[in-house]
């Protein structure tokens, strides 16, 4: 190749935009795809500082979920937290979590020792709602009597008619879509319901999550 040609794709090449030359900075670094561990001490429930591993599994597990969804969480080098009773995928949901008939997914996204639970409503997949981010390793917890340690963090979907057949939740709101059962094993501590362009949190007297 002659020098003036070489001189002319270096010149090209210096002044062509960083997207260009390097495509988006997300794909800089690929999305995790294979399972993980993330190990550590931290406190228990009872006070006393413990080892723990925390099971992240990638997007791939979950098969079900759309396209759009998968890249978002991608983006955001997201893995999905396992809590340590969990004995298939899980922390990805799929209900009605706008308005009845909707097609809404939400999401526990663990991204540099941070969870976040990542609500995506139907067709508004690139702008989730993050309704709350905590330490991995904030909720720990193990079966009676193993000192086997991991997440005790799990998201799991109320329907309506669950909701209104439980007298425990506060009532005054029109129940007719699923909520969101935002979880400490065996303690359910937050029910998130959208309603009117707000998050409640039935398990709460007051009107705000």
């Amino acid at each position: 190749m002659k020098h003036g040609a070489v001189a002319g794709i270096l010149s090209a090449l210096l002044t062509a935009p960083l997207s260009v030359v390097f495509g988006p900075q997300s794909s800089l670094i690929p999305a995790p795809d294979t399972e993980r561990i993330e190990s550590g001490q931290a406190h228990a429930a009872g006070g006393e500082t413990v080892a723990y591993r925390i099971r992240l599994l990638p997007i791939a597990s979950f098969p079900d979920l759309p396209a759009p969804i998968v890249g978002e969480l991608s983006r955001r080098q997201c893995m999905i937290p396992q809590s340590f009773e969990a004995k298939e995928p899980e922390n990805v949901i799929h209900g009605a979590f706008r308005a009845a008939g909707t097609d809404d997914w939400a999401a526990l996204c663990s991204s540099q020792g941070s969870t976040t639970l990542f609500v995506f409503f139907a067709g508004q997949t690139e702008s989730p709602i993050a309704l709350r981010t905590q330490p991995d390793s904030a909720w720990i917890g193990a079966e009676p009597g193993s000192t086997l340690y991991g997440s005790s963090w799990g998201i799991a979907v109320r329907s309506a008619t669950e909701l209104r057949a439980e007298p425990q939740l506060r009532r005054g709101v029109g129940i007719d879509h699923d909520a969101i059962d935002d979880a400490r094993l065996e303690r359910s501590l937050a029910v998130h319901y959208y309603q009117a362009g707000r998050w409640l949190n039935l398990n709460r007297s007051d009107s705000s999550d």
